[in-house]
């Protein structure tokens, strides 16, 4: 039988002298009073059963990580009860429905030898039912609540409470506190001071869109939630706390993604003073040491390897990339640009395009439409795909270039990126990076079909040397690329010397097994650089000066150096939890519409309540 697990002594508690889940032969001849729900029932020639649940987790201390309470393991909170005809419970009991909550007093009693039920941790026992009360009664639910199943995710996030019930649920909340409480303990051992920022703060002109908090006392004017705590840890710096954490909340609105839900978000955000992006590496590398051993069973080979942001996309046609799995891609420029009759890889160099190819393992015979996504996909970024396949049987070469090289072209192109029989090459001619991208787009299609990724492994990366800048397509104007508030590598100098599409930032993403996880920086600490920097993309001083003063003040009063990063708990605790939806780690949720359907929000609020703050309602223009 399982061992009993390891539960906090309970506090004197009016509805249960003990968990259901602890009793065991021990606790034989006792009588014990429990509460919970009624999980099922069985009627038995005439002897009813009940599966009596408790919640998940103790009244008070919590007990050790791999407690099943807290896992919220129903077979770990879980007794059966027994009550016998003519009793006064018999009755009561035979018409409650299912997830009625009880409270009962009863003895513990053996079960017999031919219905002990090893599945359980308590199957050797029951609990002969003499006194109950009933504490809540339910509606006939709607949909089952047992483990294993199958609802609708819509019926689930209306119903939360309900999910939180079948289990799966709580025990990857129980995760998520661990998590929690792993990073607050960890971070806190190595110097870095927890603090809150303003929830309520200024709109800030950069990255998405901010969700406005009207202000009553002040018509006209509004707060904004923070799409991050960015402006204030690094006021944090220059104020003088050198190690800043925050297991923080951020509200952007913003779409729906599968690895980011819609409207708020938790990182564990920290900045260092002092600290260049080595410095940030090591420590983040340390914390996903302890957060992956504690709670995982996957390994994480490390230290982390560094890629160039130009490299990532040449070699893998992502700044994300999954390196679980080869299937680099290959340039061919050199072998085949402007050596051959085909005008599209003859042109490439003199165009400034690039010849890029990828080898796709077993992909010779695979249909037509396969390779027409790709050449599809290559032509919507602006570039030419084609491809060339080498049949299992060794017959001759199929595919578009079979027909427009020569053997020897064709034998550089099967070199170059390894095939043999059976297999595929892609290529792709256009300007880089974009000669890349469809390519990674299909390597990753290849890496889940073929089941080339590792389940069992965490390939995480730094992806380091961002551009600082990149053209607006719409308006040809400079744009900052990743976060504005980062040190461009050579400083002042480079801003004033080199052209803007050739600066790099000392700016860095984490990424794991295709998922990035997070972006950081070394941020911008000194004025005239941070003013030549805005000055780029198009800001003026007095812009500067209205949009970031709390900012452009500081930074003349002394600031540090300093660097920092915000990996995504929820994102985190997902790819430690092996879910594939980010809404699978969290309590409650909004949908993929940014609905709440289990509150209603957002919804309508009263005209005295618009009036109060000043505001009219203005319907959308119908189209």
């Amino acid at each position: 039988m399982p061992d009993s697990p390891q539960t906090p002594a309970l506090a004197p508690n009016l509805y249960r002298s003990t968990r259901c889940g602890s009793l065991r032969p021990a606790d034989i001849g006792s009588t014990v009073r429990l509460s919970g729900w009624v999980a099922a029932k069985r009627d038995h020639g005439g002897l009813l059963f009940i599966d009596l649940r408790d919640p998940a987790g103790p009244d008070a201390d919590l007990p050790a990580p791999g407690n099943a309470f807290l896992r919220g393991d129903h077979s770990a909170r879980m007794v059966q009860l027994v009550s016998h005809p003519g009793h006064a419970t018999f009755e009561t009991l035979s018409r409650l429905r299912l997830e009625s909550v009880v409270a009962v007093t009863g003895k513990v009693v053996a079960r017999p030898a031919d219905t002990v039920n090893p599945k359980l941790a308590t199957g050797e026992v029951e609990v002969d039912v003499d006194g109950l009360e009933v504490l809540s009664t339910s509606e006939v639910l709607p949909f089952p609540v047992e483990r294993d199943s199958d609802v609708g995710e819509e019926a689930r996030l209306t119903h939360r409470y309900l999910d939180m019930r079948r289990g799966p649920l709580i025990e990857r909340l129980a995760k998520r506190a661990r998590f929690c409480q792993l990073v607050r303990s960890h971070l806190s051992s190595r110097g870095f001071l927890e603090v809150q920022t303003p929830v309520l703060t200024v709109s800030s002109p950069e990255g998405a869109r901010d969700y406005l908090v009207p202000s009553r006392l002040y018509p006209g004017e509004f707060y904004a939630l923070p799409q991050a705590p960015q402006q204030f840890k690094q006021l944090l710096m220059v104020g003088g706390v050198e190690r800043y954490f925050q297991i923080a909340p951020c509200f952007r609105d913003e779409a729906s993604r599968a690895d980011r839900s819609p409207g708020e978000f938790y990182q564990i955000d920290l900045e260092m003073a002092f600290a260049t992006q080595e410095d940030v590496f090591h420590e983040v590398e340390l914390l996903f040491h302890l957060l992956i051993s504690s709670l995982s069973t996957k390994k994480a080979p490390s230290p982390y390897p560094r890629l160039s942001y130009a490299d990532a996309l040449a070699r893998f046609g992502t700044d994300k990339p999954d390196l679980r799995f080869g299937l680099e891609i290959v340039d061919v420029t050199g072998a085949l640009g402007g050596r051959t009759e085909l005008p599209m890889f003859a042109e490439a160099p003199g165009r400034g395009n690039v010849v890029r190819s990828l080898l796709a393992p077993g992909a010779a015979e695979r249909p037509r439409s396969w390779f027409d996504a790709f050449g599809e996909a290559a032509k919507a970024l602006g570039t030419i795909g084609s491809w060339l396949q080498l049949p299992a049987d060794g017959s001759d070469y199929k595919g578009p270039l079979s027909r427009k090289l020569t053997a020897d072209e064709m034998g550089t192109l099967v070199a170059a990126t390894g095939a043999g029989h059976g297999d595929a090459v892609l290529t792709c001619v256009g300007p880089p990076p974009s000669a890349s991208v469809a390519l990674g787009q299909a390597r990753a299609v290849l890496g889940r079909d073929l089941g080339l990724a590792d389940p069992d492994i965490l390939a995480f990366c730094w992806i380091v040397d961002f551009p600082m800048f990149e053209r607006n397509p719409e308006t040809g104007e400079w744009d900052f690329s990743h976060n504005p508030f980062s040190m461009p590598q050579g400083g002042l100098r480079a801003l004033e010397d080199n052209d803007p599409g050739e600066i790099l930032a000392y700016q860095y993403d984490v990424v794991c097994n295709g998922v990035e996880l997070s972006s950081g920086a070394v941020r911008n600490h000194l004025p005239e650089v941070m003013e030549k920097a805005f000055a780029i993309a198009g800001y003026s001083r007095d812009r500067i000066e209205r949009s970031f003063p709390a900012l452009w003040n500081a930074f003349h009063y002394g600031a540090p150096p300093h660097a920092g990063i915000a990996p995504g708990v929820d994102r985190l605790v997902m790819l430690l939890s092996d879910q594939p939806n980010i809404r699978e780690v969290i309590a409650f949720p909004l949908n993929q519409m940014a609905r709440d359907l289990l509150m209603g929000a957002p919804a309508q609020v009263t005209p005295a309540q618009l009036a109060e703050l000043h505001l009219q309602v203005v319907p959308p223009k119908k189209p």
